[in-house]
């Protein structure tokens, strides 16, 4: 009993220390007075986040915006004083922290109080120009440039400035060569090429002869495909392009070999994330000719669930017992289940790796 009263004194003092914080600015809501001192508490939640105490003046002491804020005599970042930025120049160039001489990057934690404040330091970007450094993210994330250089991931990119071009999401080029774009870094490519021509964020051609794809996983990187000809050209969403004969998923030509082109199409999800597609003779499940549908009658109902005339398909598998006529999916936010039909069967749907499962729900 004495062990639960003192815990229960404990609780109340600790609620009582970060109910009496007064928030110091609008313009965030990490920054707070307590006990005249200035508190880091990200997000106004010190039970879950933790607090700092800081050494700020409390006088002096203002917000800049967010985890920014400074002093007379120093920056704070995440309640931090900031050891290598120019505390009289320093400020926000929108979301990008500079001063007169530097362009800053954080690498630290913007959620947690528990990391050194050495280790939560702004960092220059090496010859980077406060005046005229500007992201690129809308393009290509983690791209940046200034008068003089590019920059990814905050390291300086050894390109041609002057006929530095982005290509899509995947591809740049310069005078010299060409480069893929990768999570860690962008990499220059041997390809020699008079020619680019840019389908989609995804894909390009060079010389009309040779198709490129970058796929970042499972070490795949730049799958290319030669190309006899190019003379009709559909896309049929970011990942999956048609080439005269050719039907192309993901960099990578579709599986079955005598799909139909011409009438090819995507039954449901975007390219290698779709498990149905069918041609005008054929249904696929995927890339995998499945001759038991009919694709005369074939619908998708949800995901991997698809029926025909006579069959319910849960996969590549004939899935018996339901009204093949009435079966169909129900309104969710209405019943305790995801299929039914007018036999009184019902189901639920349960994704599985490369497909799903119905699960009969026992009849009352």
């Amino acid at each position: 009993m004495k062990h639960i009263f003192k815990m229960g004194i404990i609780s109340t003092c600790i609620g009582l220390f970060f109910s009496c914080k007064e928030q110091v600015s609008p313009l965030s809501e990490d920054y707070y007075k307590k006990s005249g001192a200035i508190y880091f508490i990200p997000g106004g939640n010190g039970f879950e986040r933790g607090s700092r105490k800081t050494d700020a003046d409390v006088n002096s002491f203002s917000v800049i915006r967010g985890i920014y804020a400074r002093d007379k005599d120093n920056i704070y970042v995440m309640g931090c004083p900031q050891q290598f930025v120019d505390t009289k120049t320093f400020r926000l160039k929108g979301n990008i922290p500079v001063d007169q001489s530097h362009v800053f990057v954080f690498d630290g934690s913007t959620t947690s109080t528990t990391r050194k404040c050495s280790e939560q330091q702004l960092i220059a970007i090496t010859d980077a120009d406060p005046e005229t450094y500007i992201t690129l993210y809308d393009t290509i994330a983690s791209l940046a440039k200034d008068k003089s250089h590019y920059f990814y991931n905050f390291q300086q990119l050894a390109v041609d400035y002057a006929s530095f071009k982005i290509l899509n999401e995947n591809f740049v080029k310069d005078k010299n060569r060409l480069y893929v774009v990768t999570q860690k870094s962008i990499n220059p490519l041997n390809y020699t090429t008079d020619k680019i021509d840019v389908l989609n964020d995804e894909y390009i051609i060079l010389d009309g002869k040779k198709l490129l794809y970058y796929q970042p996983y499972k070490g795949m990187g730049v799958l290319e495909t030669d190309l006899p000809s190019t003379n009709n050209i559909k896309l049929l969403d970011r990942k999956t392009v048609i080439i005269d004969q050719l039907v192309l998923i993901e960099g990578k030509k579709f599986e079955f070999m005598d799909v139909d082109a011409a009438s090819f199409k995507l039954l449901e999800g975007i390219g290698g994330n779709s498990f149905w597609s069918g041609d005008k003779n054929h249904i696929y499940y995927n890339q995998q000719l499945f001759a038991e549908a009919d694709p005369k009658t074939f619908e998708v109902l949800e995901r991997a669930v698809a029926k025909d005339a006579r069959h319910i398909f849960v996969g590549n598998k004939i899935f018996e017992g339901p009204d093949v006529r009435s079966f169909r999916p129900v309104d969710k936010a209405k019943v305790n289940h995801d299929f039914e039909d007018d036999l009184g069967n019902k189901y639920w749907y349960r994704p599985k790796e490369g497909g799903a499962e119905l699960i009969p729900v026992e009849k009352k």
